[in-house]
């Protein structure tokens, strides 16, 4: 019996893991997508994958009102709906002004600024391995800003960077209430966000009518990714530790360079690669250095 129910847990770990493994493939390809919408610029693509993020939660809430989820939202909700647009503003506009893999490699460090925010707004304490972690990443965060620098690319970078400060300022908002279903925030980002660019490309006299395969394009890296990613991340999160959630979801950031040179051949800067391979280490390092271990606070 006993060996029973061990292959029985074994094997539920093997599917959650798969799945959260498979929700950071999904996420994998939006530079694919950035790239199949040639036509668009940043803001457009926005307006479209926005719209796409809205209507994939908006189907996986049960199909209730995005107005009446948007009424909804608390200043926690309005806060973390505004993070998650910044994100993914800040991602997009990278993604057009810089390599993916550069983007990519750049919003990974979320884990990290995570770390540092809730050290100054949360009070949690960060043990030595954790500091060391933080110090190596932004050793990998100079070395790619650098590189931009030097090729003309930093305001690209810059972008990247504050996607990861945004994605960090959510981590910060989800710990301030663990037990809450942030769902509904998903539909008020994508409507913000699609809000916000369509507001921006107006005031820029860009057409919110482009071409059609573009448009498609940019509205399934939302539906799609977004959606079926988040997911499969979410369904199978609960029986993966922390330290093997971060692991697996980095498929995102190792794949996603992968797909564009594959199909583009799109190759990334020697400053990038080296810099992202620093980051990866330590967002890793981070990762395994709070295994096992509740964020304590320090005394105020």
């Amino acid at each position: 019996m006993a060996q029973a129910t061990a292959a029985a847990s074994q094997s539920r770990f093997l599917a959650s893991a798969l799945s959260v493994l498979a929700g950071g493939l999904c996420w994998s390809f939006t530079g694919v997508f950035v790239r199949l919408a040639p036509h668009l610029d940043s803001w457009q693509f926005l307006v479209f994958r926005g719209l796409g993020v809205a209507a994939a939660f908006w189907l996986i809430g049960g199909r209730r009102s995005p107005f009446a989820a948007l009424r909804g939202l608390d200043a926690l909700g309005v806060v973390t709906s505004a993070a998650l647009s910044v994100a993914a503003i800040g991602f997009i506009v990278a993604l057009k002004m810089t390599s993916v893999a550069t983007a990519l490699f750049l919003s990974s460090c979320a884990p990290l600024l995570s770390a540092l925010l809730g050290f100054v707004i949360l009070g949690e304490r960060l043990n030595a391995r954790q500091i060391g972690a933080v110090a190596l990443g932004f050793c990998g965060l100079a070395i790619i800003l650098s590189g931009g620098f030097e090729a003309g690319r930093l305001a690209g970078d810059l972008w990247g960077l504050a996607c990861a400060l945004s994605f960090a300022t959510v981590s910060v908002c989800t710990r301030l209430a663990p037990r809450r279903d942030f769902s509904q925030t998903m539909i008020g980002y994508g409507v913000l966000c699609a809000a916000v660019s369509a507001a921006v490309c107006v005031g820029e006299g860009a057409t919110l009518a482009p071409p059609p395969l573009d448009a498609l394009s940019s509205f399934a890296a939302g539906f799609l990714l977004i959606g079926i990613g988040f997911m499969l991340f979410l369904r199978g999160a609960p029986s993966v530790p922390a330290v093997g959630q971060t692991m697996l979801a980095q498929t995102e950031t190792i794949f996603g360079p992968i797909w564009v040179w594959l199909l583009f051949g799109e190759t990334p800067a020697a400053a990038t690669l080296l810099g992202g391979a620093v980051i990866l280490a330590a967002v890793v390092a981070m990762a395994f250095a709070g295994a096992g271990r509740a964020p304590t606070q320090r005394p105020r």
